[in-house]
């Protein structure tokens, strides 16, 4: 027979028998003795009696089976006497006899390290002395140290040596200004190491809200709303958290708890933490505390062995200024009754700011060490500030060597000790990005005045070469019919020069405002050029200025004529102006090397290095409105420098100037230059279809065209042309591009809608290429392109071209 004595539960006090000597315990009704309790397994422990002893067996239950409160491993046997209190889950009992021991002291108190005996669960001693001189104890190992490290694996290492059914431990620290948790440090037994969550955050955050502890002997009578899901993963069973409060803050708590086990815990042992938390709490904001003020003291350590030896004679005087200064300050005692200063100390942001050591300056005056505050206004406020002992401010530039170097922003005020102190600002970097600023504004009015000059450039040269192409186009159309007689050839040659000048002039219009081709060079002689020009000037000048002219033989070059005089007209015109009650104009030219070195020279009246910064700036002149207009020194610039040369200029104020200009010497090609004979291939009275809105223009390619052998239409509207197009079954048109009604391009596509195969020439005032050129697109449709003035052979060749294959 076997007897369980109850010792709770809805049996306790009974004694329940069974006849056999093998018994299952459990919840459902199969086993021999049923328990209903929810801790209780369907199958969860059997009992078989040998004589006076028990062997059990736990079969595998969901909370444990307990010996003497030590839990046992499932389908392995243990023996056990009579009276040994037994627990399946929450239900304890005894087996054979009644256990001497209470069932509250079983709940209240457990202690795993002894063996499975009678008398290991009830052999625990007292609390109260030992365990007083135990906390006293730990409060004064715990306030031995300021290391917050230390003294939490301390707090831990008391916790696990003082509470020996825990599994795991863990102490939570919030946060002071956040009250978010901010560090964990947690351990656990052996057994419980693999644990991923050292602590229940629902039971933690209720201690931090509620600033009580807490303790649940078994979570399985808890209220399910006192519990949490993750409770219930970890199989936690025993619980007590304690807050950790410091001067009425929550600094964090102390948590402990035991797994898979009931009642780890009593009513002494939260006593007993709770005393623990107490100097816990101290210990661990002392340590932090100690913590900052370690941090603020090595960092004022690191601060002051900088600064020790350099400031200990004035740190006390001007703590306040130097502190945290970004801006530069120095102070300066008055000399010399205040006509002078010297420099008592300054901080390391002047050192920076002005590249300076205070080694070598401390003690000089401010007229040894800068004197180049003595010009810039400075020091006359340092004199007012310390005459009347009223704040300043003001802006002051440095300039060494005569140029402009640095600007700084000051504020000036003086101390009760009558020492001038200067606070002030590098705006180096604001003043040039203010005028760069300004720089990229005038950069884009000149842009846009250039834009204007261009547009108007193209459109001029548009309608001057029209009447170019009248011009040039008639007197060929003249020459013949009347060349063989001496004086319309004479004629002739003359309108022609007057032609080329008019193309070179239009040429030069369009390259400086950058809108036309490319410019034919050729080998010259620098040496020529200059004469030409300075026989101009000579019949053109006033007679009170002295031209002198000193050149070398041979000052071979390569480029463009006409621009090259250009350069030279303009720069002999600025001398003429800029002697306007005579003097001397030097003109000298001579190779050095591989260089043509040239220098024009005026005896004037000079120019300030400001001007000279600015004269090759479009638009800037210092001439009277109407009387210049500042392009000529920056196309002369810009010509130079196409040509692969340089120019620089040299002037004083009231001491003349003079431009440099070297050009790269060119080997002359020795071919003899031969006059080149007109070349003309003449039509065999193939249709031409000709269209130009401009009427001298229209007749003067008729003229020129009909002597070449061709028969001519004409048309000065496009859709005229267009109506005619398929009755006069052209062989070619010849279009202008620009036209009222209807531009040429249009007239084109109009052209190639009804005849694919159309043989097409554009002759127009406008370039083919650069910004006034036509596209891709439109040079697929031509067959060649005229720029107008067109002269006969020109003409004809490209005709014959564009007629060849049929």
């Amino acid at each position: 027979m076997i007897k369980l004595f109850m010792m709770n539960g809805p049996d306790r006090g009974k004694a329940l028998k069974h006849e056999d000597d093998t018994l299952y315990v459990g919840r459902s009704d199969e086993n021999q003795i049923q328990i209903r309790d929810k801790s209780v397994s369907r199958k969860h422990l059997k009992i078989i009696k040998k004589g006076n002893a028990y062997v059990i067996e736990d079969l595998g239950s969901t909370n444990g089976t307990f010996i003497n409160d030590k839990p046992v491993m499932p389908g392995k046997p243990y023996t056990v006497q009579g009276g040994v209190p037994v627990g399946v889950g929450n239900i304890f009992f005894s087996l054979g006899r009644k256990c001497s021991g209470d069932i509250l002291a079983i709940k209240d108190f457990i202690d795993l390290s002894g063996d499975l005996s009678s008398t290991g669960l009830f052999n625990r001693p007292g609390t109260s002395p030992k365990n007083l001189e135990f906390i006293y104890k730990v409060t004064n190992a715990l306030m031995e140290s300021f290391r917050i490290n230390e003294i939490l694996e301390m707090v831990l290492d008391y916790i696990f040596d003082l509470f020996k059914r825990i599994d795991r431990g863990a102490i939570i620290l919030l946060d002071s200004e956040t009250g978010e948790i901010s560090e964990v440090i947690s351990r656990a037994t052996e057994a419980r190491e693999k644990s991923t969550k050292p602590f229940s955050q629902t039971i933690v955050k209720r201690v931090i809200k509620e600033r009580k502890a807490i303790t649940m002997t078994d979570t399985l009578d808890e209220e399910s709303t006192d519990l949490s899901n993750s409770m219930e993963i970890m199989k936690i069973r025993s619980v007590m958290c304690v807050p950790l409060i410091s001067r009425s803050q929550v600094r964090g708590v102390v948590y402990v708890d035991s797994v898979g086990k009931p009642y780890g815990f009593r009513n002494e042992d939260l006593s007993l933490l709770t005393a623990l938390s107490s100097p816990a709490a101290i210990a661990i904001e002392n340590a932090l505390l100690y913590s900052d003020l370690e941090k603020i003291v090595e960092e004022r350590t690191r601060s002051l062995k900088k600064t020790e030896s350099k400031l200990r004679e004035s740190e006390a005087r001007f703590k306040a200024i130097f502190d945290n200064m970004s801006s530069g300050v120095v102070v300066y005692g008055a000399q010399q009754d205040g006509q002078d200063f010297k420099i008592l100390d300054f901080n390391s942001s002047n050192q920076k700011i002005e590249k300076v050591k205070k080694k070598g300056l401390i003690g000089k005056n401010v007229s040894e060490a800068f004197p180049e505050f003595m010009g810039n206004g400075l020091v006359d406020v340092f004199r007012r500030v310390w005459r009347t002992g009223k704040p300043e401010r003001c802006s002051v530039t440095l300039q060494r060597d005569g140029d402009t170097t640095n600007w700084r922003e000051y504020y000036v005020y003086r101390l009760p000790s009558k020492e001038i102190v200067a606070i002030f600002d590098d705006i180096t970097d604001k003043k040039k990005a203010e005028e760069e600023q300004k720089a990229l504004q005038q950069q884009l009015l000149v842009s846009q005045k250039m834009e204007s000059i261009g547009a108007f450039a193209g459109g001029t040269a548009h309608n001057f070469r029209n009447i170019l192409q009248a011009i040039s186009g008639n007197i060929e159309y003249i020459e013949t019919l009347y060349g063989d007689q001496p004086e319309v050839k004479e004629l002739a040659n003359d309108v022609y020069d007057s032609v080329e000048k008019g193309v070179d002039l239009i040429n030069n219009l369009l390259h400086f405002s950058r809108r036309g081709g490319g410019y034919q060079v050729a080998d010259l002689d620098l040496a020529e050029v200059i004469t030409k020009t300075c026989e101009i000037i000579d019949r053109v000048f006033n007679k009170n200025i002295n031209i002198q002219v000193d050149l070398q033989d041979g000052l071979f070059v390569e480029g463009n004529q006409s621009l090259l005089s250009q350069v030279f007209m303009n720069l002999f015109s600025n001398a003429r102006d800029a002697m306007p009650d005579g003097g001397t104009l030097s003109v000298e030219a001579k190779r050095h090397k591989n260089k043509i070195v040239a220098k024009v020279s005026d005896t004037g009246y000079g120019m300030d290095k400001g001007t000279m910064e600015k004269i090759f700036d479009p638009f800037f002149t210092l001439k009277d409105v109407g009387k210049g207009t500042g392009l000529g020194l920056s196309t002369t610039h810009g010509i130079i420098e196409e040509h692969k040369g340089s120019i620089s200029v040299s002037s004083k104020a009231g001491a003349g100037t003079t431009f440099k200009i070297v050009l790269p010497f060119s080997e002359p090609s020795k071919q003899e230059k031969q006059e080149p004979q007109k070349q003309i291939v003449f039509g065999k009275g193939q249709k031409i279809l000709i269209v130009d809105d401009e009427r001298a223009t229209l007749e003067a390619l008729t003229h020129l065209t009909n002597s070449l052998g061709y028969s001519v239409s004409s048309f000065g509207e496009p859709r005229e042309a267009l109506k005619n197009y398929t009755k006069l079954a052209p062989d070619l048109v010849l279009m202008d591009r620009s036209m009222p009604e209807m531009d040429g391009v249009a007239c084109i596509n109009e052209i190639m809608k009804t005849d694919r195969k159309a043989k097409i020439i554009i002759v127009s005032g406008y370039e083919e290429s650069g910004p006034d050129g036509i596209d891709d697109e439109v040079k697929g449709q031509i067959k060649g392109y005229l720029t107008k003035p067109c002269g006969i052979e020109e003409l004809s060749l490209t005709l014959a071209e564009a007629l060849k294959g049929g």
